[in-house]
């Protein structure tokens, strides 16, 4: 059996590109398993990122996601999910998982307003682009006070990159990502 890793990244590092080309990669978004845009829900994932004003809280959060995460983890071998300080729950669930290799990657530390512009790129709101921006340097805090994998991503660096310095093998083809 392959190695399963499960890769907590920052938004903005690369996620999608690496489930867009390898098909062994999962991109793993769990904003459908928090949140209930209700009409909006049709809207593309990153118009919907960061709107506070049309989503509420499903119930059965995070219980789902983490079922979700379960089964995706047997399912493919290298699992990626967003990470920032507002998915803070998945710490416990890291503790308890077993047989996984877990890998936290963020940009460097002063890379934040490239990554910004990047948001805007993909059509994320100035309202993301601020929770970003305030969640950043917490995020980098959380992650340095871990006990798992740390994997920090240079400014000519993706995430593409630094994981395979970290030894991870991609398969070419394309992944799997759990939105539309």
């Amino acid at each position: 059996m392959e190695e399963r890793v499960l890769v907590l990244a920052y938004p903005g590092t690369g996620k999608t590109y690496l489930a867009d080309n390898f098909e062994n990669v999962s991109d793993f978004e769990f904003q459908h398993y928090r949140y209930d845009y209700g009409e909006y829900k049709d809207l593309p994932l990153e118009q919907l990122k960061g709107r506070t004003e049309i989503r509420t809280i499903k119930p059965a959060w995070p219980d789902n996601f983490f079922e979700a995460l379960d089964a995706e983890i047997q399912e493919r071998e290298v699992v990626l999910v967003p990470f920032a300080t507002s998915l803070l729950e998945i710490l416990d669930y890291l503790a308890s998982t077993s047989n996984v290799r877990i890998i936290f990657a963020i940009q460097n530390r002063n890379s934040f307003e490239n990554l910004a512009q990047s948001f805007r790129n993909r059509g994320n709101s100035e309202e993301f682009v601020e929770r970003r921006r305030n969640d950043f340097q917490k995020c980098h805090d959380v992650i340095a006070d871990s006990k798992f994998e740390k994997v920090y991503i240079e400014d000519d660096e993706f995430l593409y990159d630094a994981l395979l310095k970290a030894g991870i093998n991609f398969k070419q083809g394309v992944g799997f990502k759990n939105y539309h």
